[in-house]
């Protein structure tokens, strides 16, 4: 439990400020006198470091796990704290690319622990638990913030959340010392260089970024969309993203578990595209339908969508072995932080363009089928299996 919980608030961590700004968007743009493409921008710059940053984490997680997790931590609350002072919007752009840094570890240190000391049959359900993490930190900014942005100012809610990385930035050495005594790790031992498995993470990094690129969007500009198009408040907003949130933890617990038993893991990916696609659409169609379909919305974006990663992220560790997947976790989140960086730089400018949101929830509502599209291929082509021979 000790490193199921350090996994969950290492996720939780590396990905929250991005849910964060996306909460107290409304407070910053009136601040600063923002754009929605200005706005889109923080996000791209957040993302964009994580992309550039998460190869070479992947290769450092595979040498020091532990020191890339503490790290992880402590970059995190350095990057919360910068932007909750931001005395100007350049420099909250340099305190999300900050956060980047904690982002491209997040998922490539986790992972590494989980092939290096979870044995496979509790995998799926350990992937699930950490990958409820982002959506977890996604719950609580949509809850606690608005109100302490109300109450105190957007800069010391925001700032406040900076004691949660600190807290674990010193729990880390004592959590992973005491998980290396009461587990054993299971010895899988497939290689990450056979050309068939190399060719399905390069796959799934490609669909990964579409499904990032759609999820990104989503996170970023709901909540502004609620107060502009559908005519919510600021608190309503908020609930709507601690919706989101609250779905994609129960989403990537449950289908964690699930996918572990289907023949291949991927054929989750499949049910969870086309659930994504629908979640999308009808996000598109509150506007015209009212709040009560952007509700049944945002609840399928988070437990679709969110969790179409915890099920990836098994596909990965089912396909490599303990020695690479580091490197490979690295590689695949490359592709989901590009996704996630463009994303809401894309749905910024298409709604900046056209005074409307109408276009950019169409182009993500696409991409996600586009996605949808390539996960068949991934789910119907033959790949190997790791060999376990110490299952727990």
């Amino acid at each position: 439990m000790a490193l199921v919980a350090l996994l969950g608030a290492a996720m939780a961590t590396a990905t929250y400020l991005q849910g964060a700004l996306s909460v107290v968007s409304s407070f910053v743009i009136d601040e600063f006198g923002l754009s929605r493409s200005q706005l889109g921008a923080a996000f791209t710059a957040f993302s964009l470091m994580g992309a550039f940053a998460s190869p070479v984490m992947g290769a450092l997680t595979d040498r020091n796990t532990a020191g890339v997790m503490a790290g992880l931590f402590a970059v995190s609350g350095l990057a919360v704290v910068i932007v909750s002072a931001a005395p100007s919007f350049p420099i909250l752009l340099a305190g999300c690319i900050v956060g980047g840094l904690a982002l491209g570890a997040g998922n490539p240190v986790t992972n590494r622990l989980i092939a290096d000391q979870i044995g496979a049959a509790r995998r799926g359900l350990v992937v699930g638990l950490k990958q409820a993490g982002p959506p977890l930190g996604l719950l609580l900014a949509g809850g606690l913030l608005p109100p302490l942005a109300l109450a105190v100012g957007w800069r010391w809610a925001l700032g406040f959340s900076a004691l949660i990385p600190v807290a674990g930035m010193v729990a880390t050495p004592i959590l992973l010392s005491r998980a290396r005594q009461g587990v054993t790790a299971p010895a899988t031992r497939m290689s990450e260089e056979k050309p068939e498995t190399r060719s399905v993470v390069v796959w799934l990094t490609v669909i990964g970024l579409g499904i990032a690129l759609a999820l990104s969007a989503a996170i970023a500009f709901v909540p502004l969309y609620a107060q502009e198009r559908v005519g919510t408040t600021a608190g309503t907003a908020g609930a709507l993203a601690a919706a989101m949130g609250l779905a994609g933890v129960v989403g990537r617990i449950l289908w964690g578990a699930t996918a572990g038993r289907f023949a291949r893991p991927s054929s989750a990916l499949l049910v969870i595209s086309a659930i994504s696609l629908v979640a999308i659409l009808a996000v598109g169609l509150a506007q015209e339908l009212g709040v009560w379909i952007l509700w049944v919305g945002v609840f399928g974006v988070g437990f679709s969508m969110l969790a179409w990663h915890a099920v990836a992220w098994l596909v990965i560790i089912d396909r490599v072995g303990i020695g690479g997947v580091g490197k490979a976790s690295g590689v695949m989140q490359l592709g989901n932080s590009f996704g996630f960086a463009v994303g809401p730089l894309i749905a910024g400018v298409l709604i900046d363009a056209t005074d409307s949101y109408v276009v950019a929830w169409s182009t993500v509502a696409a991409v996600v089928g586009v996605s949808s599209i390539l996960t068949v291929w991934i789910r119907f082509r033959p790949g190997p299996r790791p060999s376990v021979t110490n299952p727990d």
